[in-house]
C-alpha cells in the first residue's frame, strides 16, 4: 500500500507512519483522500481494544486544571463509565479539541485511542476516537460534592462544557447538560457571580438531563465575555462560535390529524370536520464549522413533536387551547404554533401550514427578542384576556336579567 502523502510503500498504513509523515491519523487521512476505511484497515485490526489492565495508573492527587476539565466534561455528559474503564469520545472534526483534553487530563493518565470496527447497520468500517483511562479515575457527581478537596474551578469547568456541547442559534447559546442538577448549579452560579440569566428548556434528549438557553442575546454576549480567557486556548472554539460561515435555511416537515370547527362561519366550516395537516418549520442560521449543520434535525423534530404534534394529533383543535377555541383557522394556528416554538427555535424564520393540498398559510412571526419584549399576540387572547365585568354595555344585560327575574317572581 502506497502512502499518498509521501509516496512510500507499506504493507499497511497506520497512525505511527502517518503522524510522522503528515500529522494526520488514519481516520483523517481517509477523509482527506475520500477513501473508505474498509480499504485501509486490515481485518485483524477490527474490534481490537487495549486491555484495561494495560492502562497506566493516574496520579494520586490530580491538579486543579485536570480536575476542572474533567468536571466540565462531566457536565457535558462526555465521561462514559464502563465496568473496567472510562472513555471520553470525540468526533474526528474536533480531534484537536480531544487532544487538548488529553493534555489537560494528564494527571488522570488518559490515553488517546483510535479503534476500528465493522458497523453492521451501515455495512462499513468506522473509526471511534476517544480518550480512555482506568474506571476509578473519574469521580462521580456525588464524589465531587462530598470530597474534602475544594471543588475545581467552576468557570473553567463551565467553559469546557460550552466548548464541547454548546451550540449557538440566532445569538442564543444552547447548552445540553447530563444531569438536571448540573443545570441548576450552572444557572445559580452565573446568576450569583456574573448576573447572567439562563433558562431551562423542556427538550432534553436524555433521561434526567436538561437543556439550558441564554435568556437574551445580551446574556449570551456576557457569558462569552465571562468565559473568554478559558475558551480562547481551546482549539477550534473561536472559529466554531464566531467564524463567518454560510447562512442557510433548513426545513422540517411533520403531519398531524386533527378535527376542528370554525365558530360563526357562514358555510360548512362551522360543522365539525377533520383532516390531515402538514406543517413545515423553517430555521435559518450559519453553518456550524464543526458539525456542518445549522441545527440538529433530531432536536428540531423532537421540539416540534413535543410542542405541536403531541398537542394537536387526534384532538379537536378548538379544545386544545383557549387561544384556538373561537377560531382554529390555519392563520390562527400558525400564530399559536409560532409562540409554542420560538423559545426553543430562535432561528425560526417561517412556518408553512397546509390544511389541504390546495389551501395553506405562510407565517413569519416575531423573533425571540421581540417576542420577549412584546409578549404573545393579542390576536390569540381576546377571550382569555377580556375583562368585561365593568363594561357599561354588559351591565345593561344584567339590568335586563334582573327585570325578567322580578316579573317571574
Amino acid at each position: 500500500m502506497q502512502c499518498i502523502e509521501c509516496g512510500a510503500g507499506f504493507e499497511r498504513l497506520d497512525n505511527d507512519h502517518l503522524l510522522r509523515c503528515c500529522g494526520l491519523t488514519l481516520h483523517e487521512y481517509a477523509l482527506r483522500h475520500a477513501l473508505p476505511l474498509d480499504l485501509l484497515v486490515a481485518p485483524d485490526r477490527l474490534n481490537v481494544r487495549e486491555p484495561p489492565a494495560a492502562l497506566p495508573r493516574p496520579e494520586l492527587l490530580p491538579g486543579e486544571q485536570a480536575r476542572s476539565v474533567l468536571w466540565g466534561l462531566n457536565f457535558a455528559g462526555l465521561v462514559h463509565r464502563h465496568e473496567e474503564y472510562c472513555e471520553i469520545p470525540g468526533d474526528v472534526r474536533r480531534l484537536d479539541l480531544l487532544l487538548w483534553d488529553l493534555r489537560q487530563l494528564g494527571d488522570y493518565a488518559f490515553r488517546f485511542c483510535q479503534e476500528y470496527r465493522f458497523d453492521t447497520s451501515s455495512n462499513r468500517v468506522v473509526a471511534d476516537n476517544c480518550l480512555r483511562a482506568r474506571t476509578d479515575v473519574a469521580p462521580r457527581a456525588a464524589q465531587l460534592q462530598l470530597s474534602l478537596t475544594p471543588p475545581p474551578d467552576f468557570r473553567r469547568a463551565l467553559a469546557v462544557c460550552v466548548a464541547h456541547v454548546g451550540e449557538l442559534h440566532a445569538g442564543y447559546l444552547f447548552l445540553p447538560v447530563a444531569v438536571h442538577r448540573y443545570a441548576e448549579d450552572i444557572r445559580a452560579w452565573l446568576r450569583h457571580h456574573e448576573n447572567i440569566e439562563l433558562v431551562v428548556l423542556e427538550s432534553a434528549d436524555s433521561v434526567g438531563g436538561a437543556v439550558l438557553r441564554s435568556h437574551t442575546r445580551t446574556d449570551t454576549e456576557r457569558l462569552f465575555a465571562c468565559l473568554d480567557s478559558c475558551l480562547r486556548p481551546m482549539p477550534g472554539v473561536q472559529a466554531r462560535f464566531h467564524e463567518n460561515t454560510p447562512q442557510v435555511t433548513v426545513v422540517k416537515e411533520v403531519v398531524f390529524d386533527s378535527a376542528h370547527f370554525i365558530t360563526d362561519h357562514p358555510a360548512k366550516c362551522s360543522n365539525l370536520h377533520g383532516g390531515r395537516y402538514k406543517l413545515q418549520v423553517k430555521v435559518a442560521g450559519r453553518i456550524d464549522p464543526c458539525t456542518g449543520c445549522v441545527i440538529d434535525y433530531g432536536y428540531l423534530k423532537r421540539v416540534v413533536n413535543r410542542r405541536v404534534v403531541e398537542a394537536f394529533d387526534h384532538h379537536t383543535l378548538n379544545y386544545v387551547a383557549a387561544e384556538l377555541a373561537w377560531r382554529s383557522s390555519t392563520e390562527m394556528l400558525c400564530v399559536y404554533i409560532w409562540e409554542r416554538l420560538i423559545e426553543y427555535l430562535p432561528g425560526m424564520v417561517e412556518l408553512q401550514l397546509y390544511e389541504t393540498e390546495q389551501s395553506w398559510c405562510h407565517y413569519r412571526g416575531p423573533d425571540l427578542g421581540v417576542f420577549q419584549q412584546q409578549g404573545g399576540s393579542v390576536l390569540l387572547h381576546h377571550f382569555t384576556g377580556m375583562d368585561a365585568g365593568d363594561d357599561e354595555l354588559r351591565q345593561q344585560l344584567v339590568t335586563v336579567t334582573d327585570k325578567a327575574l322580578s316579573v317571574v317572581a
